[in-house]
């Protein structure tokens, strides 16, 4: 196995490439004219590779559901979006999310977790609150102690009074009210939640009823839409040592469309997922028709990648996902272009070919769409044009809300390209 041997004549050939229009307008749901803008404001971008490449049968069949969902014979369409810090902030992913919703309809804010009472950064697009101190653990820190679950943090306390609140934003265009909260927690006596629409969990508050069967996972239908909920520590069986630990939420309404659920932590590689206990139980809940994994970043940080073990560190976790998600199409993302510390300054990081390459190996072997951020951005050294522009932070591996929201924006065209083609020949 020698995943460095593909592609490597051609990275100076897609540098000269010309970059081209996107055409595809009336069928991708954008304006040809936005589309022209982003050529045209960064030049840098190589849009004639912003495809999804390696297209494979259950990605058509992912196509297929676009289509009936737009043509309203199907409800919903579930996707998940893993990764790492260029996840957590939902920037990146929140851009997807929010155009796809426009055009196909939504369904809910989806999984959200409450990275802020966790002691992280949190997405702008809503806030956790609670009135007491939790033990959080990320699963880049796999040595420390809780079991990591879908959300890629653990948050637990001891303390009977605690509650733990969200507030959901609205984004334009998009209200995310909510009539279906699934809470990922411990299921027994020392473990249950009330959900409260109050802030106070005075009146209007729902008991669990363990209807879902599933080890894991709670559901709670409300009357009524909501922003806002408050869940609160009670004990069942009053003898029993009183902790809470939660995994994540997800938010869900009545309406036809897209859940586009990100889960990302800080610090992430594929290995920390697979070391994640109870991630791929909890995760196949989901029922995903599409996931996509965005990591990679990490793995090439620091010198001395070995392309053989990261290609096992992602088949241990792809095998895993393939297997409970039988029918979900998957796309691997390249990841960007970025710098690393030398000795007295940061430079361009040469690990990231071995890992871009290890990717789009993997992928070829094992019949995986994938989408090529790398190049499509600019290659090797394209990171000093996105700082020009304000679209990367200084450090020259993370990008700013711009940039993140770019990167969005052209996953969102490259999917829609798919989309585009699959339905011209579905006319022929």
């Amino acid at each position: 196995m020698q995943p460095t041997k593909i592609y490597t004549a051609n990275n100076y050939i897609k540098r000269l490439l010309m970059v081209v229009v996107c055409i595809y307008s009336s069928a991708i749901g954008v304006a040809q004219s936005d589309t022209a803008y982003l050529v045209k404001e960064y030049d840098f971008i190589v849009n004639e590779l912003n495809t999804i490449e390696n297209e494979n049968r259950n990605l058509r069949r992912f196509y297929q559901k676009m289509f009936l969902l737009e043509n309203e014979r199907l409800r919903r369409l579930n996707i998940a979006h893993v990764g790492d810090s260029h996840l957590q902030a939902d920037m990146f992913s929140g851009e997807v999310r929010q155009l796809l919703q426009l055009r196909f309809g939504n369904a809910g804010r989806g999984f959200v977790y409450p990275y802020h009472v966790a002691k992280s950064n949190e997405p702008a697009s809503y806030n956790s609150y609670s009135n007491a101190a939790w033990e959080a653990k990320r699963n880049a820190f796999p040595n420390q102690p809780l079991p990591i679950g879908i959300g890629a943090f653990t948050i637990e306390t001891k303390d009977s009074t605690a509650t733990l609140g969200f507030n959901v934003k609205d984004q334009p265009g998009l209200g995310y009210q909510f009539s279906k909260l699934t809470l990922f927690h411990e299921k027994d006596s020392a473990y249950s939640m009330a959900i409260c629409l109050d802030t106070a969990c005075d009146s209007s508050f729902y008991i669990n009823t363990d209807t879902t069967g599933h080890p894991f996972a709670s559901t709670y239908v409300f009357d009524a839409p909501a922003h806002k909920v408050l869940l609160k520590s009670y004990a069942q069986d009053s003898s029993a040592l009183l902790k809470t630990r939660i995994y994540g939420t997800l938010l869900e309404n009545d309406s036809v469309g897209v859940l586009y659920n990100m889960i990302g932590a800080n610090g992430a590689k594929y290995t920390h997922y697979v070391n994640s206990a109870h991630f791929i139980e909890q995760f196949a809940y989901l029922k995903s028709d599409l996931v996509i994994f965005s990591m990679g970043t990490n793995e090439g940080y620091k010198p001395g990648i070995n392309p053989a073990e990261f290609y096992r560190q992602m088949d241990s976790l792809l095998v895993d996902v393939r297997k409970t998600n039988p029918n979900a199409a998957i796309i691997l993302t390249t990841p960007p272009d970025s710098y690393r510390m030398g000795k007295s300054k940061r430079i361009k990081n040469p690990d990231m070919r071995f890992v871009r390459l290890t990717i789009i190996n993997y992928c070829l072997q094992h019949k995986l769409p994938y989408w090529d951020l790398h190049e499509v951005m600019g290659g090797v050294g394209s990171m000093d044009d996105w700082l020009d522009e304000g679209l990367a932070a200084h450090d020259k591996v993370h990008f700013t809300a711009k940039g993140y929201q770019l990167q969005g924006r052209l996953l969102y065209y490259a999917i829609m390209r798919g989309y585009n083609n699959f339905i011209i020949k579905k006319r022929k």
